[in-house]
């Protein structure tokens, strides 16, 4: 194997090694992603309910339901804020991956020219054994 040869293997294998990397982490903050998406739900939903509890209340219980409602709105949106920063990176780790895949490609590409001019230079040397 050649010095080239063995430079695209080590390349190609840490350009799998990284996209695999990618992929794990894209599948982490996936499953974070869907952790918040539910946990928005139901904070929605409780919002809701405490706005329909409140009508009709007198001013004493209105005023503690009001300020459970408050917190479930500003918690939810602070899961809106997570879900659409975990959704950018999400995007950016996919890009990453697709980088790295086209990198992948390319080194494989090379590894076969390499492979095929070896292969050619047998065929040279075995065609003409007289010259050696």
């Amino acid at each position: 194997m050649s010095c080239e040869e063995a430079q695209l293997h080590k390349e190609r294998l840490q350009a799998l090694a990284e996209k695999r990397k990618r992929q794990t982490e894209i599948e982490d903050k996936r499953s974070q992603l869907d952790d918040l998406v539910l946990q928005l739900q139901h904070v929605k939903s409780k919002a809701m309910r405490e706005r329909w509890l409140l009508q009709g209340m007198g001013v004493e219980e209105e005023e503690a339901r009001r300020k459970q409602l408050e917190q479930d709105e500003e918690q939810g949106k602070r899961l809106e804020d997570m879900i659409h920063r975990l959704e950018s990176e999400i995007g950016a780790l996919e890009s990453e991956e697709s980088q790295i895949s086209a990198k992948e490609q390319i080194l494989r590409e090379r590894l076969k020219e390499t492979e095929r001019s070896i292969e050619d230079l047998q065929k040279v040397y075995e065609q003409s054994p007289e010259d050696h």
